[in-house]
């Protein structure tokens, strides 16, 4: 993997960004450099490091990156891929914005965060003890959802003897083989494609196979595929709820095919689980999760389209241990982990939230349970 010298400007760059506990660093020619803290993106005074012309930007990646990656971040418009420094791995995003030369980049922590610790209720454990079964967690771009998903197979590391096979674009995190034993292969380098890494991983006896985001529709149909043939399929997607979910997949076909995957798909998803980090009322973000399991009433909204009667199902299944993001909020609140404020902000329907608050409405209390 590309290493980077601390001494140079950007690895200069890196260790004071690591310093202010910064989460991601962007940079365009012309501006100041930004970097995110606890969720919130802050300017970096130009008394801190001046903001880069285009050339300071080139000069600064040809200086740190070897000539082969750098030769390929000038000529390709966009490449993603991940590089070292100072022990600290990082994904990065290159990219041109009017002909000028831009980055992004991201800290992948290297210590495996126990499940527990990142405030995830119990009932999202329960998904992992199906053998099989497609299991998408969405989110947001930022939102913690590639955290969550590998702190899913952190925890199947810890308590069950399976071999996993990851396939990743770029390998983010190094898991240390526990009880499961780990095959990590990454989009370009050990395989041509996400789709072509899961039909080889089917031949290589896995038990669960982890996509590190669906880009496309073979990734999506290899997938359902390899899920349907007895495997647990643990994956990403970028949307903001659980019927965006199910719109995104099948709009990646076109309109003739889009029946055959709503049905595909009610055979074969055991799970969604979306996340959105909100500020909690001790400084810091907290996971606010909407969770749909697989029912025979949702099976049947799945295969005949109908996501409203689905966003009906899943607020009546609390006991099931589905609940919607605003049922999951009420109980963040009422547990004072967030502010009114916070909750008002964050609701779809703050008027439905105060009347279940208030009695007025049949209670979902008791789904919020921390994971053990």
């Amino acid at each position: 993997m590309e290493q980077i010298n601390p001494a140079t400007r950007l690895g200069k760059l890196l260790d004071w960004c690591s310093r202010q506990k910064a989460t991601d660093l962007h940079a365009q020619a012309d501006r100041r450099y930004s970097i995110r803290v606890d969720g919130k993106l802050l300017r970096v005074t130009d008394g801190q490091f001046p903001a880069p012309s285009n050339n300071a930007i080139v000069d600064m990646l040809r200086e740190a990156f070897s000539s082969s990656i750098y030769d390929c971040v000038e000529r390709q418009r966009e490449m993603d891929f991940s590089f070292l420094c100072a022990g600290m791995r990082y994904r990065a995003n290159f990219s041109k914005q009017q002909g000028k030369q831009s980055f992004s980049f991201r800290v992948v922590p290297q210590s495996m965060m126990k499940f527990q610790d990142l405030g995830l209720p119990a009932n999202v454990l329960d998904l992992i003890r199906e053998p099989r079964g497609l299991i998408i967690v969405a989110g947001a771009a930022g939102q913690g959802k590639s955290t969550t998903a590998r702190a899913i197979l952190q925890k199947l590391n810890e308590t069950t003897a399976l071999r996993v096979v990851t396939i990743e674009d770029p390998i983010e995190y190094l898991f240390q083989e526990d009880k499961c034993q780990f095959e990590q292969r990454e989009v370009g380098v050990d395989t041509a494609s996400f789709a072509d890494g899961i039909r080889n991983a089917v031949r290589q006896d896995p038990d669960v196979i982890f996509l590190g985001e669906i880009r496309d529709r073979e990734s999506i149909l290899a997938g359902m595929q390899a899920a349907e043939t007895g495997h647990l399929v643990l994956t990403t997607l970028h949307a903001d709820s659980v019927p965006q979910v199910i719109e995104r997949l099948r709009q990646f076909y076109p309109a003739p095919d889009q029946a055959n995957i709503s049905a595909l798909l009610a055979r074969c998803l055991n799970a969604i689980v979306c996340q959105r980090l909100i500020p909690s009322a001790f400084g810091k973000r907290i996971p606010c999760l909407e969770i749909m399991k697989r029912n025979v009433g949702i099976q049947d909204c799945i295969a005949r389209n109908d996501m409203l009667l689905l966003a009906g199902h899943i607020e009546a299944a609390t006991n099931e241990g589905m609940h919607s993001f605003d049922q999951y909020l009420m109980q963040l609140l009422q547990g004072n982990y967030v502010t009114e404020d916070t909750a008002r902000r964050y609701a779809n329907n703050w008027s439905m939230v105060e009347m279940e608050m208030h009695g007025f409405i049949p209670s979902s209390s008791g789904i919020l349970k921390h994971g053990e």
